[in-house]
């Protein structure tokens, strides 16, 4: 699922805001560790901007606020508590491999893309 999003936001950044870094490597372990040592354990979306740190679904509203219209109108979805967008969250990760593919480890993103991905 995790793989299908990033896809999905490549492909609708088309002023090429974001940067992807997985979980697993070396980079976010670099990052992370003094900030969220908690989130290592856990698969689930982190984004940072201008120096602020979003998890769960803050980090999907604030991702697709940047996105163009009509992708940014779901940041309505802002109005709901956070606790119940959180609890979805964490139930849609849990169902995720009945959601989407299942990969034994990120795969490798096609040659046009590499400039979106930090190593």
């Amino acid at each position: 699922m995790c793989h299908s999003w990033v896809k999905r936001i490549i492909r609708w950044d088309r002023n090429k805001l974001f940067r992807f870094v997985p979980l697993e490597s070396d980079l976010s372990l670099k990052i992370l560790t003094p900030l969220l040592p908690e989130f290592l354990k856990e698969n689930t979306i982190i984004y940072f901007q201008k120096g602020k740190t979003y998890i769960r679904s803050d980090a999907i509203l604030e991702i697709i606020k940047i996105m163009n219209f009509p992708i940014n109108i779901f940041y309505a979805g802002k109005v709901i508590p956070k606790s119940f967008r959180d609890k979805l969250y964490t139930w849609v990760a849990a169902k995720r491999y009945k959601f989407g593919a299942r990969y034994s480890s990120c795969p490798i993103p096609p040659r046009e893309w590499t400039d979106r991905f930090l190593s």
